[in-house]
This record gives C-alpha cells, structure tokens and sequence, in this order.
C-alpha cells in the first residue's frame, strides 16, 4: 500500500513538473511572438504599466487564449454559439461551406451572395451578378486568403482553433451601417458605426446612451454624415450583454437589416491591437473598463 501511495506522490509530482514546464513555454512562446508582432509596426509593449487600450489587448493576446473564443471567432461556429445564448439564429444564411474553395460550384448559388473565409477580417467577394464573377480568380483569392494564420502572422493565438474555411452568405444589400459594441466583463460601454464611403474607413463613436464621441481611433470619424440611433439600438445592447458574458473584452457586431438586428461577427482583439486612438487620453478611456486581474 505504502509503495502505491509513493509510486502515486512520484507520478503527480512528475506530472507537475513537467506540466509547469510545458505552459511557462507555451507562455514565453506567446509573449515573444506578441512582442516581434509589436516591434513589427515600431510600437512599444510596457507589461509592467498597462493603462492603454492597445496594450490591453497585447495583453488579452499572450495571456487570454481559449478554444470557446476560436468557437466564436469562427464566423460559421458562431451561429452554434448565438443560437445557444440568445435561443435563436441572427445570423446572415449562410448558403454553402467549402473546406476547399476548389468545391464551388456557381450553378448552385443564387444571382447575388457574397463569398467569405470564416477566420479573415474583410475577406469577402461581393457578388451583384455571378454571370460577371470570375470564379476560377475567386477560388484562387479565398484559397489564398484561406492560407492566412492570424495565430501566427498576427499573434492572435485564439485563431489556431480555427479550422479555416470558405463559405457563401446571402447578400444583404450595400452601404448597410455595421454597428461595432465594445463589451467589457459583459458590458457594452462603447458603440461605432463603421462605414466605407468611396474606397474610404470611418468609424464614428457613440456612449451607449448614443452621445456622439470626439475619438479618433483607427480612423477618423465622418464629417458630415449624421448616424441616428437605430431602431433595434436597445436589443442590440441586450444581446451585446449576453453574448460577451464570459469575456474580458468582446467586440460584438451587429447590422440592421429591415428593421431587424443582424449578428456579423465577434472580435476579442480589434485591429490587432492597433486599434490606436489620436489622443492619449482616449486610448486610456477605451482600456478603462477593461480589468486584467
């Protein structure tokens, strides 16, 4: 009994060891990685005094990585996660899903979709009229778009549980407002309304009660256009709240389509924290409500 009991104490000690040994390499890993992405764009990553949005991030990159945010990063696996949360699908259709793009067949889709990979910020091909698409040029775009690891070009290591895909979308219709929720532990603070107008970015920032906010953060707001609040405004803040629930910090993003709230995607590191604000004091209004421990 005794030589069992020591043989067990040996197998967990060991165990222990060697577990310790393995996660502070996978951590060193990831920190490095982070950082070489950091000096990439000549930035500079302070650990020891994290107050800026961006660092939050950096931080929320090496040290807050799960597989239920891969699941919801993953925009054809989101649909599985919103339909649980929120108890039905407010998703776009999706109308087919290729593990290879080589697997489209145009005859089977309708005249308008839109072709995406499920992991690619932006990655979409628009199409108005599929006798004017040039397949063999699209398959050859998602199939190099599918060769893209965020987890290692970008260091956003939640992306590795992505099993990369494309898939067709019904298409909605153009120059349809994205409503864009910073979420806290749970709790929406922040909103954009992200735009593209002529070629051209704009995001322009709300409170949540939808006071327009003088930030500058990653590209300026527009200049005349006038954003009324939308029809499903509170809706979308009380299913912003469910769905980030279990994260520090969640981008929820929503249309409105008809009158009816559309999910878009899910977003843990905006920008690849180069979501960098003009003015200091803005960047620390934006991490502020953001606890690390």
């Amino acid at each position: 009994m005794k030589i069992v009991k020591l043989l067990s104490l040996i197998l967990f000690v060991s165990f222990h060891y060697y577990f310790t040994i393995y996660t502070k390499r996978l951590i060193d890993y990831y920190y490095t990685k982070r950082i070489e992405q950091v000096r990439k764009f000549g930035r500079h990553y302070n650990e020891s005094n994290i107050i800026t949005f961006e660092d939050k991030i950096n931080w929320i990159c090496i040290h807050d990585v799960t597989k239920l945010k891969g699941r919801c990063a993953d925009k054809i696996l989101l649909r599985e996660y919103s339909k649980r949360i929120l108890k039905k699908d407010i998703c776009n259709k999706i109308l087919k899903i290729y593990d290879n793009p080589s697997q489209i067949n145009i005859s089977e889709l309708p005249e308008q979709f839109v072709l995406k990979t499920n992991h690619g910020s932006g990655y979409n091909i628009i199409v108005h009229n599929k006798s004017e698409l040039d397949v063999e040029k699209a398959k050859k775009t998602l199939s190099n778009w599918l060769q893209i690891d965020y987890s290692q070009e970008g260091a956003e290591f939640h992306y590795a549980f992505i099993k990369r895909k494309a898939f067709a979308e019904e298409y909605i219709g153009k120059n349809i407002n994205t409503y864009k929720t910073f979420c806290y532990h749970g709790i929406p603070r922040y909103i954009f309304v992200y735009k593209k107008i002529n070629g051209r970015e704009y995001r322009t920032f709300f409170d949540m009660e939808w006071n327009r906010l003088d930030f500058h953060c990653g590209t300026r707001p527009h200049p005349t256009e006038i954003y009324p609040k939308p029809k499903t405004f509170e809706l979308m803040k009380k299913y912003a709240r469910k769905l980030s629930r279990p994260f520090k910090l969640a981008r929820i993003d929503f249309y409105e389509y008809n009158g009816e709230l559309r999910l878009s995607e899910v977003t843990f590191t905006p920008m690849n924290s180069l979501f960098i604000c003009e003015k200091q004091e803005h960047n620390i209004e934006l991490g502020k409500y953001l606890k690390l421990f």
